[in-house]
């Protein structure tokens, strides 16, 4: 499945969608190992799996839009249906049904309606594009444009396909040709802001942003589009309001923090910065997409299943995830993605040997799945088994060192392992990495205290301090070190 999924494309640090190559985030209270909580968080970045290798042997007419295209005001090409054999058979099933219909359209000749025939081209193209063939995708779009060229649908899907293929010129075209339809489109303005920034457009941008701030003034996307296009032309002041509206309006949308960290360090006002600067995160201000809504939807299968267990699991269902994530896997049983879904939606039920086979199977088929074997590595360290735990973490950063939790894991394992000084240079770069991450401060912290370390403690804390202003642990520790005798600073 991972081969033949709709593409995420990218946002700039406003985006909304796609995997991150971190594959879950760690939040832990101290002394508590590595509970549930932290596995949940897993929805929030996603685990991606290794690209499926069947993506090598697409065939020519399925690939990420490397085709010439055609001019936008010439007629579209005939359409043919491209091989479809690398796909699973119950998406060529999907496709057959679809271009079924599209044939039937066509036979009925002068008695099809150019409406008719138009939506049969436009839903074959959208299944088309779900199994990421793009290039027969956008000759049916085409089809359905040339055939209702008042229907803001195919433009619009149009963009999103060239979107997903980092085609941002002819992406930009196609969403402008939305909005002409539909010039007061959410979701239309929100893309093609985002798609102008990615183009060093941020004047253009924060028109189109602001124009969507005033059709949604509750629209959080709106909003933080037009902080980011305040802070890319450095007037800071309108890009910390902004972006404090953002979030004002969705909390959640940790992604919001980064630029508001940096428009109020451009102001001077450091601990404002610092204080959003270790909230930051992934999550992406929410905004309302139908017709993206229509799209995530109409391949009905695993993807599908995989997105609605990531609700059930968001919403604190764990056992309807689970369900959901099983249910797409009896589609595709050699997921691996899905089964790393599935055994987070497991670890939080409190069923930790059920998630670790799960692991052991998604790894069987992609074993180098960094995610994966940190996420093993956090369930092994669920169940005492730190040793096996540091091993998982290590295979973890060994296929991606940048995995700032996959680090920490292994640095809070090596310490309950009583390995001390092992764990610090992990301690220290996960905190040097990603300063948000309070655990590494206090972790160290205390490694460092329990060595006898005290100099060393005492400057750590005051650093510690800086970045995390106000937090009780690290303050009870500085007061207490302070308060030792002499002979122990």
């Amino acid at each position: 499945m991972s081969g033949h999924r709709a593409g995420a494309g990218r946002g700039r640090s406003l985006g909304t969608r796609g995997c991150s190559r971190r594959g879950w985030r760690v939040r832990r209270s101290r002394y508590a190992g590595l509970p549930t909580a932290w596995l949940v968080v897993a929805l929030a970045a996603g685990g991606c799996a290794p690209s499926d290798p069947r993506d090598a042997s697409a065939p020519a007419g399925a690939g990420a839009g490397s085709a010439a295209q055609e001019p936008r005001e010439a007629p579209p090409p005939p359409f043919a249906l491209p091989d479809l054999s690398p796909l699973a058979p119950w998406a060529r099933a999907q496709v057959g049904e679809r271009h079924d219909a599209l044939q039937a359209a066509l036979a009925a000749g002068a008695d099809a309606s150019s409406a008719g025939l138009a939506e049969a081209y436009g839903e074959l193209g959208l299944v088309l594009m779900a199994v990421k063939y793009y290039d027969a995708a956008r000759t049916c779009y085409r089809h359905a444009q040339a055939l209702a060229p008042r229907d803001r649908r195919w433009p619009y899907y149009l963009g999103q396909l060239y979107r997903s293929t980092e085609d941002r010129t002819e992406a930009a075209a196609w969403f402008e040709r939305a909005l002409e339809l539909a010039p007061s489109d959410e979701a239309t303005l929100v893309w093609l802001g985002r798609i102008y920034l990615d183009q060093g457009r941020p004047g253009a941008a924060e028109r189109l942003f602001a124009h969507a701030a005033t059709v949604e003034p509750e629209s959080a996307a709106a909003w933080a589009g037009v902080g980011q296009a305040a802070l890319d032309r450095r007037d800071y002041l309108r890009a910390t309001e902004s972006l404090e509206r953002a979030i004002e309006l969705d909390p959640s949308a940790s992604a919001v923090r980064y630029p508001l960290a940096m428009a109020y360090r451009a102001l001077g006002e450091r601990d404002a910065a610092v204080a959003h600067l270790q909230q930051r995160g992934n999550r992406g201000p929410s905004f309302v997409d139908p017709l993206m809504v229509r799209f995530q939807n109409v391949l009905q299968g695993p993807m599908l299943f995989e997105l609605r267990g990531n609700q059930a699991l968001a919403a604190g269902d764990a056992a309807a995830a689970i369900e959901l994530y099983r249910q797409g896997l009896a589609l595709e049983p050699g997921e691996p993605s899905l089964r790393y879904r599935l055994a987070t939606a497991l670890a939080a039920a409190g069923d930790a040997q059920g998630a670790a086979a799960e692991l052991q199977e998604a790894l069987r088929a992609a074993p180098e799945f960094a995610a994966a074997h940190g996420l093993l590595g956090a369930v092994l360290a669920m169940q005492g088994r730190h040793r096996e735990a540091v091993d998982r973490f290590a295979t973890a950063l060994e296929h991606d060192p940048g995995h700032v939790e996959a680090r920490l894991g292994m640095a809070e394992s090596l310490r309950v392992d009583g390995r001390l000084q092992e764990s610090l240079a992990h301690y220290a770069r996960v905190a040097a990495e990603d300063p948000g991450f309070v655990e590494a401060w206090i972790g160290r912290a205390e490694v460092l205290i329990r060595l006898g370390h005290y100099p060393e403690a005492q400057a750590w804390l005051t650093d510690a301090r800086r970045v995390h202003p106000g937090q009780p642990e690290i303050a009870r520790l500085a007061e207490a070190l302070a308060a030792a005798p002499p002979t122990r600073r």
